[in-house]
């Protein structure tokens, strides 16, 4: 009966995503460490979500999204529906008057390109 092979030495864990089935509400903060967040209803305003990872959000987004929030500068944002209060990635944000109109309400990625926010339609 053959051995099976040995484990790899100094393998990297897999890291679990944070996964959110249920509206996530007002006054709420949801807290996805060392992973991505995803999240498949909606946002409400006044709710907060935090990764350090990306942000993921198939609902209406109202809330705060602020996705790298251990500094990682590649993390991205995806809504299915951009509303929200505030955006940042890795310390960088927008408030809701700096997401441009064309955007607003639309299918949209957040990332980070050249140091500066960015915003790209989600296709």
């Amino acid at each position: 009966m053959p051995t099976p092979p040995p484990a790899a030495q100094n393998e990297t864990p897999v890291t679990k995503t944070r996964l959110i089935d249920v509206p996530v509400r007002s006054g709420q903060r949801i807290y996805a460490p060392n992973c991505d967040l995803i999240v498949t209803s909606h946002v409400s305003a006044g709710a907060e979500l935090i990764a350090d990872g990306n942000i993921h959000v198939y609902g209406m987004m109202r809330g705060r999204a602020l996705a790298g929030a251990s500094g990682d500068r590649n993390a991205q944002i995806f809504c299915t529906h951009l509303t929200a209060e505030l955006v940042s990635i890795a310390g960088e944000y927008w408030l809701s008057d700096k997401i441009p109109a064309e955007f607003y309400g639309k299918a949209a990625r957040l990332l980070l390109a050249e140091d500066a926010l960015t915003v790209q339609p989600l296709n």
